[in-house]
């Protein structure tokens, strides 16, 4: 992995996990920029006043995530989905800013 500097924002790549789950059971999907190649954690970000958010693929485009019901949830450095359901599968971002 590498990361390049532009406009004063760092890129760490791409990282996918594929995960797979049944409809209507739990799932937790932790944000990539956290995992084990650490560059940053959690609370280092939010200590440095950044927000991690996220995006779900939308086609072309990605569309930020709201986080308004009980189903679908945002808990720290990650996005839970405590009913998962078809309309689900996809592609997911996080970003922080």
């Amino acid at each position: 992995m590498t990361a390049s500097l532009l406009d004063g924002c760092i890129d760490w790549s791409v990282d996918l996990k594929r995960y797979r789950v049944l409809s209507g059971e739990p799932v937790r999907v932790k944000c990539a920029l956290f995992y084990s190649y650490i560059r940053t954690n959690y609370t280092m970000a939010t200590n440095a006043k950044l927000r991690l958010i996220w995006y779900k693929n939308k086609g072309d485009s990605e569309e930020p995530i709201i986080f308004s019901g009980h189903r679908l949830s945002k808990e720290d450095d990650s996005i839970w989905f405590r009913s998962a359901e078809l309309e689900d599968n996809g592609f997911y971002t996080c970003v922080l800013r």
